[in-house]
């Protein structure tokens, strides 16, 4: 600006302004405009950039927003809008401007068990005969009884005395390694029509008095369970991570329609996916259809049979829990919803050893 030409605002030209305190950078004065509230430093003004995205939804422009955990998260324009003109659609984008976001192919994938898991059985080693270690995870898989629970009954029906601390190792060890032989092995067929449909929620649990998050997905045609994952916070990176295990595990159902409840992250994470936003339902009510009550039914199991537990000291803990019955539900459990005959695996006619009973399918899955 000229020397002798009064101080202005670059926005609106109006002449009142105030001392707004040192540019931190430049160290130079600062002045703020008393009608449009600009603040701006003479000599040193930024030209506005036209935005490089655009909503998919809307066509508007999309503003970055925040910026942390190598994430950039971009927010439409018209999230402020009223009625129908509003829209609160959201993208991300690495720092780099990339789309290729971690995904998560399996349970043992979770980050919040990193490092933790311990999955393999050295037999040979062992002081116990393997029965023992088959009846001690059917006692804590099948019939979900807590350690000291399963040290009386080894003692008092069997005359066998082990240690709540053995009983929680080896309850550990073949949650995950169960989850690990049978997570990925029944393939839902692919057929003419229309694809069944994806379920999607989540709950809350308590891990030491601390908030964890677990997340599930799973098929309500085949009454099968299939994502899981464990995390400490509810937001867009936690659904991304079960959308794209569910991809992984189950490929036919990679592009479905996606049931889940009013939580703004699924949307997201789908869009981060490339998954269709068309393909997302969002349910209203506990009474209106199409609904999430299949899902929610499931919670109570999982709530129910946690109960005697009284909590989980840890995220090892939790999450092998959490396999465990996935795995009772999926391979041992007769499906009312398929007939009361055969579990969900059976029923998709998943390679699972031909045993009557789960003690003896256990034993053979735990070689």
């Amino acid at each position: 600006m000229e020397p002798n030409q009064p101080l202005q605002c670059p926005r609106c030209q109006h002449r009142q302004l105030w001392k707004f305190g040192r540019d931190p950078h430049i160290g130079k004065q600062k002045y703020r405009c008393k009608r449009r509230l600009h603040q701006f430093v003479p000599g040193h003004y930024h030209q506005r950039t036209a935005p490089t995205l655009y909503c998919a939804k809307c066509g508007s422009a999309m503003h970055l927003y925040s910026a942390k955990d190598g994430l950039q998260r971009f927010r439409c324009a018209s999230f402020k809008q009223k009625g129908n003109n509003r829209c609160t659609h959201r993208t991300h984008l690495l720092m780099d401007g990339a789309r290729n976001f971690p995904k998560l192919k399996s349970p043992a994938d979770v980050e919040i068990l990193q490092g933790k898991i311990d999955d393999a059985f050295h037999w040979n080693k062992m002081k116990f005969d393997k029965a023992v270690v088959v009846l001690v995870v059917y006692y804590t898989i099948v019939e979900a009884l807590p350690a000291p629970r399963v040290v009386r009954t080894l003692w008092n029906l069997h005359r066998i005395r082990v240690s709540h601390d053995t009983v929680t190792r080896w309850h550990h060890k073949a949650a995950f390694h169960l989850s690990a032989k049978t997570a990925a092995i029944a393939q839902i067929p692919k057929k003419k029509g229309r694809t069944p449909r994806l379920y999607a929620d989540e709950t809350e649990r308590q891990v030491r008095g601390q908030t964890r998050w677990f997340w599930m997905s799973c098929c309500r045609k085949y009454d099968l369970m299939i994502g899981r994952t464990l995390t400490e916070r509810r937001n867009t990176k936690a659904a991304r991570d079960l959308l794209s295990m569910t991809q992984a595990l189950a490929p036919s159902l990679a592009a479905t329609h996606l049931l889940t409840d009013g939580l703004a992250s699924y949307p997201a994470a789908m869009d981060d996916l490339d998954w269709s936003d068309d393909k997302h339902i969002r349910y209203l009510s506990f009474f209106e259809s199409p609904n999430n009550n299949a899902l929610e039914r499931k919670w109570s199991n999982f709530h129910d049979r946690a109960r005697p537990f009284r909590g989980f000291k840890s995220d090892i803990g939790q999450m092998a829990f959490i396999e465990g019955q996935v795995f009772y539900h999926n391979c041992l459990k007769p499906s009312v919803a398929l007939g009361g005959q055969v579990t969900p695996y059976q029923f998709l006619n998943a390679p699972l050893p031909k045993y009557e009973t789960p003690l003896e399918r256990i034993a053979a899955l735990l070689t």
